[in-house]
């Protein structure tokens, strides 16, 4: 994703940088849209962290809330923290979680400026987040909205003053809703082929215990948008994942 990116000067200070910053309104999010691409940075060496605004107790933990002893709001919470860590760990990528409320997440002024305090503080070359429309869940659109202000936030020289400021990241979004994606908008500009990496995404899937039913709607997914890669660009692939650029990307020539 970066093949294409014009030379620019680091400014990446300090041990919280890292390369690649997923902002996921839920537990799973950012797993089941991006786990391979995720699992392909860490891989590859590149320092990963996830950002989750809400843990998703009340919306997104459906097979919490059916099992025996389902124990209120704050246990919900707990259990789906504690999935959502194993998942990041078995992608490679460290975690925090912000705890907001899920189902309504509504960010004010206060969490704008938090988002982007992290964004200054981590630095990303690259920020992965949800599609903004997305009249189905509008947790993740009001996600994307609240990213895409807070990365502007961060880059004005006001907000630190005196301090580097932050260069705009390359701002991608992942997949909505599935199978809704055909009332969203959303048309992909990057395919990822996760062939290598998917058996870590559906080990990463399984961690969320909470929504079992992820890991075969993903996997029907994953087929499907590698049936649109082969079809692009060739080739044996089997998985894929879809994301938007949001930022324009500037090189000194056009991609090959």
């Amino acid at each position: 994703m970066e093949s294409f990116s014009y030379p620019m000067p680091d400014l990446r200070p300090g041990p919280a940088a890292c390369d690649l910053l997923v902002f996921s309104a839920h537990a799973a999010d950012f797993c089941s849209r991006c786990g391979g691409a995720i699992a392909l940075a860490a891989r590859a060496g590149r320092r990963v962290h996830v950002v989750d605004l809400t843990v998703g107790a009340r919306g997104e933990s459906e097979d919490y809330w059916t099992r025996p002893g389902a124990a209120g709001i704050d246990d919900a919470a707990r259990v789906r923290r504690a999935e959502a860590g194993e998942a990041a760990a078995v992608l490679g990528a460290t975690i925090e979680f912000l705890d907001g409320t899920d189902y309504p997440l509504l960010p004010g002024a206060a969490e704008l400026e938090r988002l982007a305090r992290i964004l200054r503080e981590r630095r990303p070359r690259t920020v992965l987040t949800h599609w903004d429309r997305e009249p189905y869940n509008l947790d993740h659109q009001e996600t994307a909205r609240a990213v895409r202000r807070a990365a502007t936030i961060a880059a004005v020289s006001g907000f630190d003053p005196g301090e580097p400021v932050l260069r705009h990241p390359a701002v991608f979004a992942f997949e909505p809703t599935i199978p809704l994606n055909d009332q969203t908008g959303f048309a992909p500009t990057h395919y990822v082929v996760v062939d290598e990496v998917f058996d870590l995404k559906l080990k990463a899937l399984a961690c969320l215990r909470s929504q079992s039913r992820l890991a075969a709607m993903y996997t029907q997914w994953g087929e499907y948008r590698g049936a649109q890669a082969r079809q692009i660009a060739g080739g044996p692939v089997r998985y894929a994942e879809a994301f938007y650029r949001h930022t324009p990307a500037v090189g000194g020539s056009l991609p090959e």
